[in-house]
Order: C-alpha cells, then structure tokens, then sequence
C-alpha cells in the first residue's frame, strides 16, 4: 500500500519558496459525501405500521422509543419503514416501551372493535377463501338455542378434513347441546391496518363417541382448551352454510 502525501509539508515548502509578505494558500479540503442512509424506499410491514401507530398513540419521538427500548435510533427507523423480524428479546424490550404486548404488535388478539373509523369497502367473502381463512383454527364464538334463548360461547377449535373440531368437557353448556344446530363465527380485526374480517359456519354438530372416528380426532385435531380440568368430549360441526366478509376501514377525519 504506498504512503499517503504529507499535505502540511507541501503548503510549507511552497510558502518558503514565495518567500516573506505573499498571502497565505489556502488549503484544499475535499469534501466526503455521506450516502444516502436508506438506499431503498420505504416499504413497511404490518408490524411496522403497529410500531408507528402505537408511537403516535403516546406521542413519542423515535429517539424516545429507542432509549426507552434500549435499542439504537437507527434500528428503531427501520422497523419503521421495513419489514422485519425482530428476535424475542428485542420485540419485549419494543413492546415494553410502547405500553402494550409483543402478541398485540404481531397483531395477535386484535379482535377489539377499532375506534374513530368509518366503514368505506364491505366485499362477501367466496367460500373457499373463507374455508382458508379459518383452516389454521383458533379461537371462535360458537352459538345456540336454549330454553331461555340463544347463547353464544368462546371456544378454542381446529379443522380437520373440512369439519369444525371442539374439545370441551362433560357437563357443560357446548357438551349440553352437542347434537344440535349451531352456529360458528370466527373474525379478526387488525386496527393498525384498518381491516378485518368475519367467518360465519352453520351446520349440525355431534358429539365423536364411535371409537375409529374419536381415535382419529385425538390424533390429529390438535385443540387445546384455554380452561383447567379435563376436556375429553369431542365435538364435530359439519358445515352446511360458509359465509364471510372482508372489512377494509379508513380512519375518520
């Protein structure tokens, strides 16, 4: 690698040389161009947009969530404008200094109607992409009719060859009504994306007691119930009816 020139000794031998009385050389300084620190364009993700929405909810700057944080400016910047995929720790220590969770900046749980919007676009869901909405499972509401009226009750389900698959234990109101009629609704709301959508499935249920099909169900339904205790009463919805609906909102003025 050869020897950078010794600027300094240049300008003074040519000051000798000029001699007393002749104005000073100026030095010539080359300036560095800084590049562009983002070299592409903006391109948030869906967990980007819930960082900056949720920043803008406690009116904090990008510099306050990074110290909060304990994550550097320039990292919090690009959640902001791109997607990615933050480890553990650092989406504890994000959500942490946003007030809220990692589930909800995931967008997990975010059934929670959203405030101060107006609804513009309501478009019908066909049934297989509503049969792809909920084939993953979940959490849904299922309903039925009783003597005192209809009721409507959480429950943790999952899909299996096309059919709705709850666990539940003996005694209870779902096991009480397990060879009836009934209704199931799975949504989702995201209010940072301002969208959302609803799943209805009608159709008879029945309680699983023949031994092959019970086998089958506790083999590869996988449900697990969010209540303590036993849950070992299967019980099959056969959809007869699949509708649904997407929800595309706009925050109001």
């Amino acid at each position: 690698m050869g020897r950078e020139p010794d600027v300094t000794a240049d300008i003074a031998e040519e000051v000798k040389r000029r001699g007393p009385g002749h104005a000073a050389i100026p030095m010539k300084v080359n300036q560095i161009s800084r590049p562009d620190p983002w070299p592409s364009p903006p391109d948030p993700g869906d967990l980007s947009r819930r960082i900056a929405q949720r920043r803008a909810e406690l009116q904090l700057s990008q510099a306050q969530v990074a110290a909060r944080a304990g994550l550097s400016l320039r990292y919090v910047e690009y959640l902001e404008r791109y997607p990615a995929r933050p480890t553990p720790v650092a989406l504890r220590q994000l959500a942490a200094a946003l007030r809220t969770t990692p589930a909800a900046l995931l967008g997990a749980g975010s059934n929670a109607p959203p405030r101060h919007v107006d609804l513009r676009v309501i478009s019908k869901l066909m049934p297989t992409e509503c049969h792809r909405l909920i084939a993953r499972g979940g959490v849904g509401r299922i309903a039925f009719g009783t003597l005192s009226g209809p009721v409507v009750v959480p429950v943790n389900f999952a899909v299996l060859a096309g059919t709705i698959v709850i666990r539940t234990a003996e005694g209870t109101l779902v096991d009480g009504h397990a060879d009836e009629q009934v209704a199931l609704e799975v949504d989702h709301i995201d209010e940072a994306l301002c969208q959302g959508w609803s799943v209805l499935v009608r159709g008879p249920a029945h309680r699983v007691t023949h031994p092959a099909e019970l086998r089958r169900l506790q083999e590869d339904a996988t449900v697990w119930p969010w209540p303590a205790g036993e849950h070992e009463v299967y019980v099959r919805i056969i959809p007869t009816e699949i509708t649904g609906r997407r929800i595309e909102m706009r925050p109001s003025p």
